[in-house]
């Protein structure tokens, strides 16, 4: 069975099935939009649900019929007593009233509730006619309007009209059954009732569990030694209908008397003499599982304090039933009562009642044996008895009965009632500790009732009861009864008076039909307060005594009275012979047939009273003294409703399980084949036979061509690239790696170089080396060699040339060549040769003072944010221009500069500075743009325009002012030859004398036009040359020469090390660089090298002179000592390791090690091998070979981590590819399965030791919903999510497909790619990541058999045989010929393809091409086949395919280069600009600008942030987005900061972030709440942070505006509020399992911080208001100081409407009658020509004026729907235009062209932020409508434009749609 779970977060998914529907993967019939869903459950007691929907002009009620399958959340976790309720309804007759709008001229409102805060839910004009439904107030009454909707109206604009008939359906009746079931995730309830209403339906459902009740158990008798569990089983299988539930038990104790006869499973299970009562069993069920538990819930740790007064909360303590004093009674051996000698027990708090409470207590056990075996003392009697007195007594027994009822509506936002919030985290059967010390007790109580809201996901009350274990002999209360369980011949004759019944404990479920007879009911046994509504349909009653009754028909034989008046009416005796009553109404003592107000009757005797239907509402029964009583269906209880009737709901999110996306985004990708109908690659990059890397392309001819592709440093972002995720086998080739630990089963090392080598170590197994350099073999374990006798020396010959070959590649010479010839060296040295720095420095060349500025620069051209370092050679002037020169001679002309924003550079620098600008284009800074210019560094200081003042330093010698100074671990002392200093310390510049022992903040990392001869007096270097500090480096130690500076780099090696200082600006005078690089003379060239590199070729040297003196010693010990035996086991020993340094073994010891391991990723696939096909043929199993076996399932396996990723099985999905082909199961070992899917785990067995594996999973049937006998392709499905961790595991064993089951099935049934995995959802097929990493033996296992068979391929191909069986080829035609025969003519050139026409020869060319669906243009290449295969071959081997794309969906790279990769496994890196802007007044966004805040978020979510980003809130504006800002799945090293300009830049919305893991800020931002209240409560949070790592508000104006329960709600995250200001919240700062900082805050709140479970650490200022923690919370407020801040005062949110399109159509020349679609661009089959007619779909909201008429809109947004199969796969661009017609009619007239607003993809739903001029022209009449217009080009011989698409219309759920915000509206109520 498929199960599909609830969406997470959100308005939940409820969705209809078919009543026979097996397969819950999908969502059946659809969603419906229900506006009430309640579940209310009893422990013990019903479980129902009950649905309210609109009669919605999409007729989704419609799909609300009977009989079929709900699926609704419910609260997870759950262990509840189920009671099936089966109800009747009648329709009944009734008068409604009608009102009119009188207005004097504007329209009324309809509002949700009995106020003006509540939401608007439209507009009527004066003179609508509205059906008043109830006259809620003197001010309010509630009303259904014309168009179906329905709200309240204020009563003040209705006047009275007329008064009409109408019809209802009521309930009148029930039935009852019990049964038990556990909720653990979204629930099927089946429908068992539909009652139609005029504007609505209400549904009625139960559990799909009560499906049992209509199977039949014939007999079961078990023994009485049989266990539970083993009974449960006898239950499951003795049901005579087969039946899809699978039971499960615990129990292990027995019971007498069982017995089972003619009974449903249900009754057995629930009902008299049933399991549960028998075994004390409780029921926990989920979907179709059935468990017999002995305890359902848990013991939690929430505790309860009782408080006086709160409403909504009530506590009912009754202490009828505790028992303070027990009398326990044994049996002495005389068969005597035998009593204790101090008679009785008493509890520990008898003192807390008036009286001792006794009970008589049994103990079977307590019998004396004077003698025998079974010998048993008095003495051990008298201890048994005070044990289970005592035993009693730690149950609870003396503990009273307390009920506490907790409704959430009703329940105020105050401290008080925090703790009744915990309530909503506990479930059915949970245990909480309750204190009353006000009423003396302690006790724990568990929850036996609640009600759950499933559309808000909250329980609306909930109720608690004690679970005392009940005493043998004591009094049964209602609560100790299972529902139905005592019928009428287990009571005594007047045994149950109106004293013995607890208020409310026994209801209509608690009484069987017939069970309760006169003689039953002792005399004024029940009274008002027993029956609080009742259905009675026969009432055979001696005496009536009704205080108030209402009849509207009696029919009676006789009736008797003694008095009888017209207003009131005294019946003292009445005697009725028969009385049929058809139907009676009850209602407070009104009886219409005798015209009386009050009708009082004492006493009635009653012979016979037939009554098929009453519903009593209230009635007050003094004596009632029936000799029959026959309740058919009985309602009686207590209902208290004020109002509880919702007519329409609107949510603004709806949760979608499962859609079709356009883009799939994935976290992580590993593939070893990749499925793509279509790929769109930026530039594609391969690999070439020379291993170079060419850009594939097609040139303007068609042609191929290829582009050398040099792949920079710079196109791989820094550290972004995962080792175990993003690189394959073979895919790292580097001549130097440099790492602390490799850990490989296969690795080829051709050169090592090591200090030392621990051959201990090495040899752990076995290893082979070529040579083997080592300080000391001899002494070694492992290599020491015994010689017994002289070996041979051509062994030992060997042994040496072997070892001289590994010599050579640990030579200088080859490590040199290693670090130089690798790519990032190559790329250094290309840019240092450029610049010689990363910043290319610039010499000024103008000769005078100047503001014109001169240079010339190595760039080819200028681009955006590109550096550079400018020397000022002469004073400058005001108003700086720069003009470059670049290297091909052109220049850049002259381009202004500036210093900080739009001022411009002037003399801020004086001549010989050194000046870092960078170049910048379309620069925007607060509102302003500037097309280009160059950009000075900012904050210019003393510190910085031309230094970088380092900090305060301390010498540890006196150092002179303007001098170099270093320093090592003591301090710093001035640069000299032959003093040496740690390079790890910054080289300064020292600017004021500085004494030893003191500290100086006067020294600087850069510095313009330092004096080098203060070091050496006499130096001349040459003007713009790089000065270099010489010397010898000994790890970080760097000594200097005796000559330490100079100019000159060396022309040969000189051992020394050359550090670059900076560069002359004169002879004597230096530039000091903040960062000294260094070089050295290697290779025969200068060179930089890093410290790495350097050391290993330092090191080499010496290594290999002192290893080369031991391995000839060695050679020579060898040579002279060596014996035969021992020269063959160290050759055998080389041989090994050898064999275990191939890349096959290193890479396999790779994946066994531990440090080697696959991450959990959403995504993963962790079945292996799961590519390969599985056929199954006629039930059995068929090889790859084609063999057949007598199998029938295939094992598949699965990842070592599948077991820890899943949670121990507890969250799997699973998806496979099937193809059947006439699949008939019908003769199956189970008839109907044809395969299956299973998962094997082990498990311990019950002796706790012994490990068994068995498997649990499901069949394929060819009853299942996706079942067919022949399928045409391939066909995916889906299963999942599954959950066996309640079988407890303890690891996984494998996978499954196939069964046992399916023998005798024909047919042939195929799969492949399946995918077992652990995601929130399926994600497509891809390879487990331990596949990936076996590719390349698989890989080159083929290679091999290709090269093996490639003589025997090239015989099968022979020329003759291509010739005849394909294309001949020659200079002349061929002379025999036949139809379609192809001909190569070869004596053109080039040569021409030609196909036989069967009378004439014509060229196979474009025309062939063309009809075959290939389209070649100077534009555009077009390929429209069904079969199609496209491959790229090696240049250098074509036999090697290097990429192949077919029709079949297989796509295959052997590189994939692409610039963006969209997939759920890959985190989508953002590669937009650093800076975004939001400007609300834009016409057409761009890349940077955007009309909202949303909408430039919307670009990051889900994207991988590696550089800091900035969105610039508007400066002077105050922006809307009554949606909120979500920021959702962000990560990376970069930063996110949302700035504002606090009360300039108000921002009125609010803000939700979840699952970021980049850093997130807003800085200066004034938020403000812009939602109305939900009723009478407040929204949830204004700033909602779950799941983050680090979410700052630093500067922030947080305005809750007595709208939002808290400021700031951080879940599972890190927050930091600094200098923050939090208004208007009950709560400023919460936490739930969060950490929490504020500092210097302010502001006023009820509560200023609380802490549940979390950490909140304050400081400096806090916000005014109360502290608080829960669930052990710390908060650390030590020191701080309360600051009020300023008051702002709150204001009347905006109002905000929603305009649903009323009309839709497309314009294409004419108006559209084919669709109501609403269509951009041009679908044409032949391509483009200037005489098309381009759609222009038409959207109209005829009721904007009526609800924004005289309005002024502040924000709006347009939400569109586009559907699949329209244009291109890819997101588009959708362009918005206003129009002038007001309908259907004419040709469009665009008024308006605001371009394009977004890009949407195929079925997706987007909402666009859009101009407000659209909607206010729209409300001011100015535009008649909105359309979409693609401006048409010439788009080639493609079948569509770019932008072509379809969206959504009017006849589909997804209309268009316009949400505004808006001012100024004058209508009333």
């Amino acid at each position: 069975m498929a199960l599909l779970s609830c969406p997470k977060g959100g308005n939940p998914l409820i969705c209809v099935y078919p009543a026979d529907c097996t397969d819950f993967s999908n969502n059946g019939l659809g969603a419906v939009s229900p506006t009430s869903c309640t579940v209310t459950e009893t422990l013990n007691g019903e479980w129902e649900l009950t649905l309210v929907h609109p009669i919605d002009e999409r007729d989704k009620w419609r799909k609300l019929t009977d009989g079929g399958i709900l699926r609704v959340p419910v609260p997870a976790a759950m262990t509840p007593q189920i009671n099936l309720v089966t109800q009747q309804y009648q329709t009944t007759t009734y008068d409604v009233e009608v009102y009119k709008v009188s207005t004097s001229r504007d329209p009324l409102r309809l509002r949700s509730g009995t106020g003006t805060k509540y939401k608007i839910l439209g507009k009527y004009k004066k003179g609508t006619e509205v059906i008043v439904i109830e006259k809620t107030s003197s001010s309010w009454y509630e009303v259904t309007c014309p168009d179906g909707k329905h709200g309240y109206m204020s009563s003040e604009y209705l006047t009275y009209v007329r008064t009409e008939q109408q019809s209802t359906t009521t309930n009148v009746g029930f039935r009852n059954d019990v049964v038990e079931a556990r909720q653990l995730r979204d629930q099927p309830f089946r429908i068992y009732r539909v009652v139609p209403e005029l504007d609505k339906v209400t549904v009625y459902a139960r559990h799909i569990f009560y499906d049992l009740l209509d199977n039949m158990i014939k007999q079961i008798k078990p023994a009485s030694d049989a266990v539970g569990a083993s009974v449960v089983k006898s239950i499951s299988d003795g049901c005579l209908s087969e039946h899809d539930f699978t039971f499960y038990s615990d129990l292990e104790s027995t019971a007498s008397d069982v017995s089972f006869e003619n009974i449903n499973p249900v009754e057995a299970l629930l009902g008299e003499n049933g399991l549960t009562s028998k075994y004390g069993a409780e029921l926990v069920r989920d979907w179709f599982d059935v468990f017999l538990v002995s305890r359902v819930g848990t013991d939690s740790e929430v505790q309860i304090r009782e408080k006086k007064n709160l409403t909504g909360i009530s506590i009912d303590v009754d202490m009828t039933d505790a028992v303070t004093r027990i009398m326990p009674t044994g049996e002495d051996a005389d068969g005597n009562v035998l009593y204790l000698p101090e008679l009785y027990i008493d509890s520990p708090n008898i003192g807390a009642f008036p009286h001792p409470k006794w009970i008589h207590l049994p103990v079977s056990e307590a019998k004396e044996v004077a003698e025998g075996d079974n010998y048993k003392s008095l003495t051990s009697c008298y201890q048994d008895m005070r044990n289970a007195a005592q035993a009693e007594y730690d149950a609870g027994c003396d503990m009273p009965t307390v009920t506490l009822k907790v409704d959430f509506v009703n329940c105020k936002d105050t401290e008080e009632y925090r703790q009744f919030a915990a309530l909503s985290d506990i479930f059915l059967g949970d245990a909480v500790r309750v204190v009353a010390r006000r009423l003396g007790f302690e006790v724990t109580m568990r929850m036996t009732q609640y009600t759950y809201d499933c559309l808000t996901r909250k329980y609306t009350s909930v109720t608690l009861g004690t679970a005392a274990e009940t005493l043998e002999g004591t009094t049964i209360s209602a609560r100790q009864l299972a529902s139905g369980s005592i019928s009428g011949t287990k009571l005594m004759p007047n045994s149950i008076g109106s004293g013995h019944l607890q208020n409310g404990s026994v209801g209509s479920l608690q009484v069987k039909a017939a069970a309760i007879q006169s003689a039953h009911i002792q005399t004024a046994a029940i009274t008002q307060a027993h029956i609080a509504q009742a259905l009675i349909e026969t009432l055979n009653a001696n005496a009536i005594t009704a205080v108030s009754a209402k009849i509207q028909e009696l029919a009676a034989g006789q009736i008797t009275t003694d008095e009888l008046y017209a207003s009131i009416a005294m019946i003292s005796t009445a005697q009725l012979t028969t009385a049929n009553i058809i139907n009676a109404n009850i209602e407070w003592a009104q009886i219409e047939s005798l015209a009386a107000d009050i009708a009082t009757i004492s006493k009635a005797q009653i012979t016979s009273a037939n009554i098929d239907e009453a519903n009593i509402d209230w009635a007050a029964i003094t004596t009632l003294s029936a000799a029959v009583a026959s309740m058919v269906k009985a309602d009686i209880g207590t209902a208290d409703i004020d109002w509880s009737h919702i007519k329409d709901l609107a949510t603004d999110t709806a949760i979608i399980t499962q859609g079709t996306a356009g883009e799939l985004y994935i976290a992580k990708l590993a593939v070893t084949e990749a499925n793509m109908v279509s790929l769109t690659v930026g530039e594609l990059v391969v690999k070439g036979a020379d291993g170079h890397f060419y850009s594939v392309s097609v040139d303007e001819n068609g042609e191929v061509v290829t582009t050398l592709k040099q792949v920079a440093n710079d196109d791989v972002a820094d550290l972004s690239i995962h080792g175990t995720e993003k690189l394959i086998e073979g895919s790292i080739t580097a001549k130097t790696l440099n790492v602390q630990e490799i850990f490989g089963d296969n690795a080829t090392i051709r050169s090592l170089i090591a200090a030392n080598i621990d051959v201990d170590t090495l040899f752990a197994r076995e290893a082979t080396l070529d040579a083997i350099n080592a300080m000391d073999i001899t002494s070694n374990t492992y290599l020491k060699l015994m010689v017994a006798e002289k070996a041979d020396q051509s062994e030992v010959d060997a042994l040496g040339e072997r070892m001289d070959a590994a010599e050579l590649k640990i030579t200088p010479d080859a490590i040199v060549s290693t670090v130089t010839g690798s790519q990032q060296y190559q790329e250094d040295l290309a840019s240092i040769s450029v610049s010689g720095s990363g910043i290319e420095m610039i010499v000024g060349t103008q000769t005078a003072s100047t503001a014109s500025w001169t240079g010339v620069s190595a760039m080819s051209e200028l681009k955006d944010g590109v550096q550079i370092a400018f020397w000022l050679p002469q004073s400058s002037g005001a108003n700086v221009t720069l003009n470059l020169t670049l290297a091909d001679g052109s220049t850049t002309g002259a381009i202004p500069c500036y210093f900080s924003a739009g001022t411009r550079l002037g003399t801020q620098y004086s001549a010989g500075n050194v000046i870092r600008l960078t170049y910048r284009e379309n620069a925007k800074y607060y509102s302003s743009t500037i097309a280009k210019g160059w950009w000075a560094d900012a904050n210019y200081n003393t510190d910085t325009y031309d230094r970088i003042r380092h900090g305060t330093v301390k010498a540890k010698e006196t150092c002179a002012y303007f001098r170099l100074i270093v320093s090592d671990s003591e301090g710093y002392y001035q640069l000299a030859a032959g003093k040496a200093f740690d390079i790890s310390k910054p080289i300064l510049w020292l600017t004021s004398t500085l004494t030893a022992g003191y500290s100086t903040s006067n020294a600087y990392l850069a510095y313009s036009s330092i004096s080098v001869r203060n070091h050496v007096s006499d130096f001349t270097g040459t003007t713009g040359a790089s000065l270099y500090l010489v010397g010898t480096l000994v790890g970080s130690t760097f000594l200097p020469a005796e000559t330490y500076l100079t100019c000159t780099p060396p022309t040969e090696e000189d051992g020394l090390t050359y550090m670059l200082l900076g560069i002359m600006t004169s002879a004597y005078a230096m530039n000091l660089f903040p960062e000294h690089p260094l070089y050295r003379f290697v290779n025969g060239a200068f060179q930089p090298l890093s410290q790495v590199a350097y050391e290993a070729y330092k090191e080499v040297g010496e290594v290999r002179t002192e290893m080369r003196t031991a391995i000839e010693q060695t050679n020579t010990a060898i040579a002279l000592k060596a014996d035969q035996t021992t020269v063959t086991a160290l050759s055998s020993r080389v041989d090994s390791a050898e064999q275990q340094i191939t890349p096959e073994a290193i890479t396999s010891k790779v994946l066994r090690s531990a440090q080697y391991a696959f991450e959990k990723a959403d995504g993963r696939n962790y079945c292996l091998n799961s590519a390969v096909e599985h056929k199954f043929v006629d039930g059995y199993y068929r090889l790859a070979s084609g063999g057949t076996t007598t199998a029938t399932g295939q094992r598949l396996d699965l990842s070592d981590d599948f077991f820890s990723h899943s949670n121990g099985l507890s969250r799997m999905l699973f998806s496979f590819d099937i193809k059947r082909t006439n699949v008939d199961a019908s003769a199956a070992s189970t008839a109907g399965v044809y395969s299956g899917f299973w998962i094997y785990y082990n498990l311990y067995g019950a002796d706790g030791t012994t490990v068994s594996t068995t498997g649990r999973g499901f069949y394929l049937r060819t009853s299942d919903a996706n079942f067919a006998a022949t399928d045409s392709d391939w066909v995916h499905m889906t299963y999942g999510v599954y959950n066996f961790s309640g079988y407890n595991p303890i690891s996984v064993a494998y996978a499954y497909i196939g069964t046992a089951s399916q023998k005798g099935c024909t047919g042939t049934v195929e799969f492949r790619n399946f995918k077992v995995e652990t995601s929130e959802t399926w994600t497509d097929w891809s390879a487990a990541p331990e596949d990936i990493y076996g590719l390349s033996s698989r890989m080159s296992n083929a290679e091999s058999r290709i090269t093996q068979n490639a003589s025997s391929i090239a015989l099968k191909v022979s020329t003759s045989t291509y010739n005849s069986e394909k294309v001949y080829r020659g200079s002349t035609a061929p002379t025999t010929l036949y139809t379609n025969m192809l001909w190569l003519d070869t004596s053109v050139s080039p040569n021409l393809l030609k196909r036989y026409t069967g009378s004439t020869w014509v060229a196979a060319g474009a025309q062939e091409v063309k009809a075959s669906g290939i389209t070649i243009g100077p534009n555009n290449v077009a390929i429209t086949t069904e079969n199609f295969l496209l491959q790229l071959l090696d240049p250098g081997d074509n036999e090697n395919v290097l990429m192949e794309m077919s029709a079949n969906g297989n796509v295959g790279f052997k590189q994939l280069y692409a610039d963006e990769v969209i997939s759920d496994s890959v985190a989508q890196s953002y590669a937009g600009s650093s800076r975004l802007w939001v400007e609300p007044s834009i016409e057409t966004p761009t890349e940077t600008d955007f009309r909202s805040l949303g909408e430039a978020v919307q670009t990051l979510n889900n994207k991988f942030l590696p550089n800091d980003v900035t969105i610039y809130l508007p400066w002077g504006w105050e922006t809307y987005e009554p949606s909120g800002v979500v920021i959702r799945g962000i990560s990376g090293p970069g930063k996110l900061t949302i700035y504002g300009y606090g009360e300039n830049s108000i921002l009125n919305s609010y803000v939700k972030v979840h699952g970021c893991f980049a850093h997130i800020c807003f800085q200066n931002l004034y938020l403000r709440e812009s939602r109305t209240l939900n009723g009478s409560n407040r929204q949830p949070y204004l700033c909602e942070v779950t799941k983050c790592h680090f979410v700052e508000f630093t500067g922030c104006t947080l305005d809750a505006n007595a709208i939002t329960y808290d400021s700031v709600y951080a879940r599972s995250s890190h927050v930091f509020l600094y200098n923050c200001g939090l208004y208007n919240a009950l709560q400023g700062l919460e936490c739930y399992l969060a950490q929490g900082n504020v500092k210097d805050c302010c502001g006023s709140c009820s509560w200023a911080m609380v802490s549940y479970a979390s950490l909140i650490i304050a400081s400096g200022t806090v916000p005014a208001g109360s502290r608080g923690t829960g669930e052990n919370g710390l908060l650390y407020a030590n020191s701080v100081t309360t600051d009020y801040g300023t008051a702002i005062p709150t204001v009347t949110p905006d109002e905000t409407g929603i305009l649903y399109a009323t009309t839709t159509k497309s314009w294409r020349g004419s108006w559209r009658t084919d669709t109501l679609d609403v269509i951009q661009g041009v679908y044409y089959d032949s391509g483009y020509n200037s005489s098309l007619n381009w759609n222009r779909g038409c959207m109209w909201f005829s009721n904007a004026q009526n609800l924004l008429s005289g309005c002024t809109v502040k924000s709006a947004t347009l939400t569109l729907h586009r559907k699949t199969g329209s244009g291109s796969s890819s997101a588009k661009s959708v362009y918005l235009c206003a129009i002038t017609n007001t309908s259907a009619s004419g040709t469009p007239s665009i008024a308006r062209n605001y371009g394009a607003i977004g890009t949407i993809g195929r079925d997706k739903q987007v909402t666009f932020s859009i101009p407000v001029d659209a909607v206010q022209g729209l409300a001011d009449g100015n535009y008649g409508g909105l359309c979409l217009y693609e401006t048409p080009y010439n788009f080639g011989s493609s079948t569509y434009s770019n932008a072509y698409m379809r969206m959504s219309g009017t006849d589909t759920n997804y209309e268009p749609y316009i949400e505004c915000v808006f001012s100024g509206s004058t209508a009333v109520g």
